[in-house]
């Protein structure tokens, strides 16, 4: 284990959920990607630094919500390009990040969950998904 501190002081779904925007903006902002690589390999420090100190042991469905939130995280990406892109389609692109963010949140709740992090204050509260069509995982 490093013997360097936590640098991120967040819950450990958070650190996953950053990790995954990271990872996004190091591809989609090339001119940026030296910053994001650096943010990665911090966040990717302090995950290492709460898995080793609790002993977490990753699942197949522990990495399938890793996925998911990754996949969410870059659909919203798409979503936030065409609000800006296309004006027209403000409102529908609104509505849909939004409804994405509540499912985003219930993964990132489930993450807690499985890895042992049961704290109520940790989780997110904002789940709702406003009848989301099209978007439901077998999890």
């Amino acid at each position: 284990m490093s013997d360097a501190p936590r640098r991120c002081h967040v819950s450990f779904s958070e650190l996953l959920d950053r990790l995954s925007i990271a990872q996004i903006k190091e591809v989609m902002l090339s001119e940026e990607r030296s910053s994001y690589s650096e943010e990665i390999r911090r966040i990717m420090h302090d995950i290492t630094l709460i898995i080793e100190e609790n002993n977490i042991k990753p699942t197949a469905h522990f990495l399938r919500l890793v996925i998911v939130l990754a996949q969410i995280n870059l659909h919203i990406w798409h979503i936030k390009e065409t609000m800006m892109k296309n004006k027209s389609r403000f409102d529908e692109c609104m509505k849909l990040a939004h409804q994405l963010n509540g499912i985003r949140n219930q993964v990132k709740n489930m993450l807690l969950e499985e890895s042992g992090f049961i704290d109520a204050t940790k989780k997110r509260t904002n789940v709702n998904t406003d009848n989301i069509q099209g978007w439901h995982f077998s999890l």
